[in-house]
């Protein structure tokens, strides 16, 4: 009888080892995969969101907080607030053509997306996005939206 007590405590034993040594594994997938995206796939994830107006998509690159510049107002916002205001803005002005010209890196690590964006009404501004990194994990610092006079 002690034989097979001892048997059951070893298995116990190595079935709380499997466990635990799984749970520290998931943690490390886990933690990697909540690092965040790169400074180029957020710049991608923004130019196709404003191509095909998916405002949801691009507000949620926003960092915390973030500076915003349209034609009426500017300033830094949270990012919910910040987001309400794009989202207010974006509705308004739904793009009808999306074209970067130019694009690249910029001082720290940065990088910035210089493009034009015609709306349905046909307005044309001249949009400017930064993207920094900061805590490993990359986001949407700066919007500014002038109105195009070329």
């Amino acid at each position: 009888m002690p034989y097979i007590n001892r048997n059951i405590q070893i298995i116990t034993n190595k079935g709380i080892l499997r466990i635990v040594v799984l749970m520290f594994f998931s943690t490390l997938l886990f933690n990697n995969n909540m690092q965040g995206q790169s400074i180029n796939e957020i710049k991608t994830q923004c130019i196709k969101a404003l191509q095909t107006n998916n405002i949801d998509n691009f507000v949620s690159t926003f960092s915390n907080p973030i500076e915003i510049a349209l034609p009426e107002k500017e300033n830094s916002y949270s990012k919910i607030q910040a987001q309400e205001v794009m989202r207010k803005f974006l509705k308004e002005n739904k793009t009808k053509s999306f074209k970067v010209k130019q694009s690249g890196k910029s001082t720290g690590g940065s990088e910035f997306v210089i493009a034009i964006l015609k709306t349905e009404s046909n307005i044309e501004y001249q949009l400017y996005l930064l993207i920094t990194n900061s805590d490993n994990k990359a986001n949407l610092h700066l919007v500014e939206f002038e109105l195009n006079d070329e």
